[in-house]
């Protein structure tokens, strides 16, 4: 809809990009307060903040290269210009991959509580995904299908959606996911008021935000079906590693429990 926000000269203020740099600053601002709770210098969030935004970057964009080779077979400087399109060549799984991988060898490094944080960082994530989702809607990207539900949405001829669809009107799967990433916000918040044993609460969010995933898909629009394909196999995969986590951390929780109680007076 509007996938440039301003004009500044030659300077262009992208709305996927302005939608990503609010959830990335509000996301630090969230987990810096969440810090102590769980143990955490606020000032050590800041530089795992840093090392994640790089990797959210490399992360997305390699993985979008990767599902649109023919995009850049002739291009290869274009892998690089992660820019183009005002963010849009980026995808959300090779961003929360890449913000993992960097997160673990952040927290391995640094000797520090790796579910602890992990919780403490998966509200954000899941608020993050709310924001950045609207940059999308702005932007015309990561549209649905045709559908003649009132929910339908068309897009100017000139946006990606637009110019795919022929102006009919579409699922705006875009905001779908960006609902779906503020109830599973509020909905990590409840949850967390239950003071599930460390680790639980990152599992539990896993495994329903890629549920929903899997879900949308049906209805989002892939321009070829080894991409759709391509997503399904990576949803159901996170899905099934948030199952086999959660059923990890809840015997330790169950283990915990068990333990006689004259062991809590030796700490």
């Amino acid at each position: 809809m509007f996938p440039t926000i301003l004009k500044i000269g030659g300077i262009h203020i992208y709305s996927y990009g302005l939608m990503l740099f609010i959830s990335f600053v509000v996301g630090i601002w969230l987990v810096e307060r969440r810090a102590k709770k769980f143990g955490v210098e606020p000032k050590v969030i800041t530089d795992l903040a840093l090392w994640i935004l790089l990797a959210v970057v490399v992360g997305s964009r390699l993985f979008y290269v990767a599902f649109h080779w023919s995009e850049f077979r002739d291009d290869l400087i274009g892998i690089f210009a992660f820019w183009r399109g005002g963010l849009a060549g980026l995808m959300f799984y090779g961003g929360f991959l890449g913000a993992i991988i960097a997160g673990l060898v952040f927290v391995k490094v640094r000797k520090l509580p790796v579910l602890k944080l992990l919780d403490a960082v998966t509200p954000a994530i899941m608020l993050g995904e709310g924001f950045t989702r609207v940059g999308c809607f702005l932007n015309g990207c990561c549209f649905g299908k045709e559908t003649s539900s009132f929910l339908g949405v068309s897009f100017p001829l000139s946006s990606p959606a637009g110019a795919t669809s022929g102006g009919q009107a579409i699922h705006p799967t875009q905001l779908y996911s960006s609902a779906a990433g503020f109830i599973l916000f509020g909905l990590a918040l409840l949850l967390e008021r239950r003071r599930l044993k460390d680790g639980v609460l990152f599992a539990s969010m896993l495994i329903l935000y890629s549920l929903f995933r899997f879900g949308i898909d049906f209805v989002r629009y892939y321009e070829n079906a080894s991409n759709y394909w391509g997503n399904q196999v990576v949803a159901l995969g996170l899905t099934a590693a948030g199952v086999v986590l959660l059923i990890l951390f809840q015997r330790r929780r169950q283990d915990s429990a068990h333990k006689p109680r004259a062991a809590d007076t030796n700490r």
